[in-house]
C-alpha cells in the first residue's frame, strides 16, 4: 500500500537512551536543599548534576514539602562504543 511506497529507500535506525530530567522549583520563595538553590523559576537537573549519590539528593529534594518536583525523559543518542 501507500505506506510502503518509500520502502526502497534505506532506513537508518539510531540508538537512543532516555535520560530523566528533574524540574524543581520553589513556588513559595527561595529554598536551599542538597546544595542547590531554588526559586519560582524551574531548574532542570540531570543525573550528572546530582553528584556521587543521586539517590540521596533526590530523597532530600522530595523530603522538602515546599519544593515542586516534576520530571520528564529526554532522548539523546546512545554513546557508540
Amino acid at each position: 500500500g501507500a505506506l510502503l511506497s518509500g520502502a526502497s529507500a534505506a532506513q537508518e535506525f539510531e540508538m537512543v537512551v532516555a535520560e530523566q530530567v528533574l524540574i524543581v522549583s520553589a513556588p513559595g520563595g527561595p529554598r536551599r536543599r542538597a546544595g542547590f538553590s531554588f526559586g519560582p523559576v524551574p531548574v532542570e537537573l540531570r543525573a550528572e548534576d546530582l553528584g556521587d549519590d543521586p539517590g540521596a539528593v533526590v530523597e532530600a529534594l522530595r523530603a522538602d514539602p515546599l519544593l515542586k518536583i516534576d520530571g520528564r525523559f529526554e532522548e539523546r543518542p546512545a554513546d557508540e562504543d
